[in-house]
């Protein structure tokens, strides 16, 4: 079976609040630096490449790091709309690939960050995707305000999305 996401749309403008041990901003890529996180897996690196020359260097990242030690405790990438989202249109952003790091997971990180994302973005409109079996993730985003809006099938060698249901 191909991989299967539900996707869904900005509804409710959320928000959260930040815990005081953590601070946070937003990352804009160049060619020479396109992410500030080390890789979760051996691909990695090839994937900013991909996103920077497809948006044009138009994507973001949202960090959230630990005050005390520097680390990054979470960060979420935010995508301008490219061919591998057909139900996207043209002014339309996407949140892909969050990832909270293990120690720092259970403090409302993801929570926080969708929030950000969903107060800097307000004016458009806002796509999230997770894994039908990433039951945490899903949780996080229905309670941040999105609604399901289909399920699609990741197919192809490029990884383009299709809708599997309406």
């Amino acid at each position: 079976m191909k991989d299967r996401y539900h996707f869904f749309k900005n509804n409710i403008l959320s928000d959260v609040a930040l815990d005081d041990q953590f601070d946070w901003f937003y990352f804009k890529p160049n060619i020479f630096k396109r992410k500030l996180h080390k890789g979760l897996y051996r691909h990695s690196d090839l994937l900013y490449v991909f996103w920077f020359l497809f948006t044009f260097g138009r994507y973001e990242i949202l960090y959230v790091i630990d005050k005390k030690t520097g680390e990054i405790s979470h960060f979420s990438n935010i995508l301008p709309t490219i061919f591998k989202y057909n139900f996207m249109k043209k002014d339309d952003v996407q949140i892909v690939n969050c990832w909270t790091y293990e120690g720092f997971r259970g403090r409302k990180l993801y929570s926080f960050a969708l929030s950000s994302i969903q107060n800097k973005f307000k004016s458009k409109t806002i796509w999230i995707g997770s894994k039908i079996s990433n039951i945490a993730s899903l949780k996080v985003i229905k309670n941040s305000g999105f609604i399901k809006m289909f399920t699609v099938e990741k197919k192809t060698i490029l990884g383009i999305y299709y809708r599997v249901d309406e």
